[in-house]
C-alpha cells in the first residue's frame, strides 16, 4: 500500500507539474505571436486563449494518460518512455490545430486562439516535460548520494553498454566521476564517446591511469580473457576493479538499468576455464548407482550435486562428519535421489555393513585429510584416512561388483615432501595396483590443483583475513601454486570416469601456475579495495611441508582424447612390495608409532622402480622429508 501510495503521490505530482507547463507553454506561445505589431485587438486573443486553457490542460492530461506518460520510475527512463511524452503532445497539437481550423472554417466566430498557438504551445510543452522528466529528475524518489566525494573511474571498453553506463550515471550522480573510456578494440577511431575522451587503448591502461589520476576501472565485456587480462594489468596499480555486464547479460525487462559486479573468482584464473563432454559423462551415470564418499566436503558435496544432474537410479552420500553430510542432503533439489550414509573410511567392517546392501556401480572416492602443515604432525592419522581408506574404498568395489572407481589425488603427490602428499602418492599406486586385478572395475586417479574457494584454502583464508581488515599473510612471496575452480574440479573428476580405461592418472591442464602474492593482491581488489593501502600484505614464512613449487607429474604426459586432460603414469612399486608396505603403515600407524609411519612413507612414496623389494626399517628415521 506504501509502495502504491508513493506511486499515486509521483504522478499527481507529475500531473500537477505538467499542468502547469502546459499554462506556461501556451501563454509564451501566445506571448512570441504578439510579437507581431499588426494584431489590433492583443485582449480579444488573451481571453480567448483563458477560455480554451480548461479543455488544453484536459487534452495534455488526458493524453498523457492514454500515451502511458504517467507511472514510471523516471531515473530509469529511456527511449521508450521518450516515445510516449512525444506522442501525447503531438496528438494533443493535431487535435488542437485541427479544432482551430475547423472553429476558422466552419463560423464566423472568432477562432478560440491562432493557428500559430496551436502549434507552437505543444511544442514548448513537450520541452517542459521532457525537460522535468529526462533532465532533472525532480520526482525520482531513489536518487543515490554518497555523503563523500565521487569517485574518479575509467571505463574499459567503449560498446553500447559501456556508454548507456556513463550517461546513466551522469545523468545520475552518484559515486562516481566518470574520467573518460579505455579502448579495448585497438582500432577505435572515435576518440569520444557518450560526451567523453577515449583516453587511450587496453595496453596503454597502466598509464592512462596514472595522467588521469583514477581511482577505480569499471570493465564493460563479457570476454573472460579480457577481463583476466585487465586484473593482471592493474595487479600492481593502485586503483579499485569492478566489472559490468554487457547488455546480454542484464536481465530483461530492466531497460537502462546496469549491474557493476566485483571481481569473481573465475576471473583470478591465467587461462579459460575447461569444460566437460557432458554426453560422455551422462552416459556414464545415468541410471547408475553412485557413491560419493567425503559427501559433506567441497569437492564431494559438489560431485553429489552434479551427478544428480546426470539422472542417476540413487546417489549414495558418504562421510564421517554428520554436520557436513546433513547440509549436503539440504542442499539437495527437492525429491532427489539422495541416500545419506553416516561411516568412517577408515573403518573397513562398518563400510561394508552400510554400503554392500545398495551396491553402488559408480564410486567417487573423495574423502580425505587434506591440510598440509597440520599432517606433518599426525602422520599417523594421514595414513589411516588416506591410505588405509582408499585401501578399504578398493576392498569394498571389488566387493559389491563396481564398475568404475575414481580417486580424487592432488599435484602434491608428486615427488612429495610432505606427509599428505606422500600419502596421497600411495593411494595412487593402490589404484595402480587394483587395475591391474582385472576384478570388473575400472580404476583410475585424478590430480587436482588447488581449488579456489574449497573449504580451508588458501582462498577463503584470504577472503576471511579481508574481511577482518587484515594483514593479508603470506607464507612466501615467490611461492607458485596450480589453480582451478570447485566446478572445473568436478568436471575433471566426472570426465575423468568417462575417459578412463584403467590404472590412468589424470591432470588437468590448468595453464600457468599463479604466485600466492599475486592471488592475494586480486583477492583484495575482490573486495573493491587496494593491496598495501587499504589492506596490508605481510610475509610469515614456509610451513612445515609446503613445497615452494608445485609440479602436475614427474615425465612427459600422455594425451588423453580430452584435449584439455592428460595423462600421468608415475612409476610404482610391485604389488606384493605396495601392499606389505601398506600393512606395515596400518600396524604402525595404529601403534601411534610416527618415526616408522614417516620411514616407511618416505619408502613406499619415493619408490621410482617396478620391482618387488622388501621395504625395511630403519631402527631411527628421521621424520624430515627434506
Amino acid at each position: 500500500m506504501a509502495l502504491a501510495a508513493s506511486r499515486v503521490r509521483a504522478d499527481i505530482a507529475f500531473a500537477i507539474v505538467d499542468l502547469a507547463i502546459v499554462v506556461g507553454a501556451y501563454t509564451m506561445a501566445l506571448g512570441l505571436r504578439m510579437l507581431d505589431t499588426g494584431i489590433t485587438d492583443p485582449l480579444t486573443w488573451w481571453t480567448g486563449l483563458a477560455r480554451a486553457l480548461p479543455i488544453l490542460l484536459v487534452l495534455h492530461l488526458g493524453a498523457n494518460v492514454v500515451f502511458g506518460a504517467y507511472g514510471h520510475v523516471w531515473e530509469f527512463a529511456s527511449i521508450s518512455e521518450a516515445k510516449q511524452v512525444i506522442a501525447s503532445n503531438v496528438a494533443v497539437g493535431a487535435a488542437v490545430g485541427g479544432w482551430v481550423l475547423w472553429v476558422d472554417l466552419t463560423s464566423d466566430g472568432l477562432v478560440p486562439i491562432p493557428l500559430s498557438v496551436a502549434i507552437i504551445g505543444p511544442l514548448l510543452a513537450l520541452t517542459g516535460m521532457g525537460l522535468v522528466r529526462f533532465r532533472s529528475r525532480l520526482f525520482s524518489f531513489k536518487r543515490t548520494t554518497t555523503g563523500g566525494r565521487p569517485l574518479p573511474t575509467l571505463v574499459v571498453g567503449t560498446c553500447k553498454t559501456a556508454a548507456d553506463f556513463v550517461r546513466e550515471v551522469t545523468s545520475n550522480g552518484g559515486e562516481l566521476d566518470i574520467i573518460g573510456f579505455v579502448s579495448t578494440g585497438g582500432g577505435d577511431h572515435v576518440r569520444r564517446l557518450a560526451g567523453l575522451p577515449i583516453l587511450g587503448d587496453l595496453d596503454d591502461l597502466h598509464v592512462v591511469i596514472e595522467r588521469s589520476g583514477a581511482e577505480q576501472v569499471v570493465v564493460v565485456a563479457d570476454d573472460d580473457f579480457l577481463i583476466r587480462r585487465v586484473v593482471d594489468l592493474c595487479t600492481d596499480v593502485d586503483v579499485r576493479l569492478r566489472i559490468l555486464p554487457v547488455a546480454h547479460r542484464v536481465m530483461e525487462g530492466s531497460a537502462g538499468a546496469v549491474d557493476i559486479r566485483d571481481i569473481e573468482l573465475t576471473d583470478l584464473l591465467p587461462r579459460a576455464t575447461v569444460s566437460t563432454d557432458l554426453a560422455a559423462v551422462a552416459g556414464l551415470l545415468r541410471g547408475k548407482r553412485v557413491l560419493v564418499t567425503g559427501a559433506g566436503g567441497s569437492i564431494g558435496s559438489e560431485i553429489v550435486r552434479q551427478v544428480l544432474g546426470f539422472e542417476p537410479e540413487v546417489v549414495l552420500g558418504l562421510d564421517n562428519d554428520e554436520t557436513h553430510l546433513h547440509e549436503t542432503q539440504l542442499a539437495c533439489p527437492p525429491g532427489a535421489d539422495f541416500v545419506s550414509i553416516l561411516a568412517d573410511v577408515r573403518d573397513g567392517e562398518m563400510l561394508m555393513r552400510r554400503v554392500v546392501q545398495h551396491r553402488p556401480q559408480v564410486i567417487f572416492h573423495a574423502a580425505a585429510l587434506k591440510h598440509v602443515p597440520i599432517l606433518e604432525g599426525f602422520p599417523d592419522e594421514a595414513v589411516l584416512t588416506n591410505v588405509v581408506g582408499t585401501r578399504n574404498m578398493i576392498d569394498l568395489a571389488s566387493r559389491v561388483g563396481a564398475e568404475q572407481f575414481v580417486l580424487i589425488s592432488t599435484d602434491k603427490a608428486v615427488d612429495p615432501v610432505s606427509v599428505m602428499g606422500a600419502t596421497k602418492r600411495v593411494a595412487e599406486m593402490l589404484i595402480q595396483a587394483a587395475d591391474l586385478r582385472r576384478d570388473g572395475c575400472t580404476y583410475t586417479a585424478v590430480r587436482f590443483g588447488n581449488v579456489l574457494g574449497s573449504r580451508g584454502s588458501v582462498v577463503p583464508t584470504f577472503v576471511e583475513q579481508i574481511k577482518n581488515g587484515g594483514p593479508v599473510t603470506l607464507t612466501d612471496p615467490s611461492m607458485t601454486r596450480y589453480f582451478m575452480t570447485v566446478d572445473e574440479a568436478v568436471q575433471l573428476v566426472l570426465q575423468a570416469a568417462a575417459l578412463a580405461r584403467g590404472g590412468e592418472v589424470f591432470v588437468l591442464d590448468m595453464g600457468e601456475p599463479i604466485r600466492i602474492a599475486d592471488l592475494a593482491r586480486r583477492l583484495i581488489r575482490l573486495a573493491g579495495l587496494v593491496p598495501g593501502r587499504d589492506i596490508e600484505v605481510v610475509v610469515s614464512g614456509v610451513r612445515p611441508g609446503e613445497k615452494m613449487v608445485e609440479v602436475l607429474a614427474e615425465g612427459a604426459l600422455e594425451p588423453s582424447a580430452h584435449p584439455k586432460i592428460s595423462i600421468a603414469r608415475p612409476p610404482r612399486p610391485g604389488p606384493v612390495t605396495l601392499f606389505d608396505g601398506v600393512e606395515m603403515l596400518e600396524r604402525a600407524a595404529r601403534k601411534g608409532a610416527l618415526d616408522d609411519v614417516v620411514g616407511i612413507l618416505q619408502s613406499l612414496a619415493r619408490h621410482t622402480g617396478a620391482d618387488d623389494e622388501v621395504i625395511v626399517l630403519e631402527p631411527e628415521v628421521s621424520t624430515a622429508w627434506t
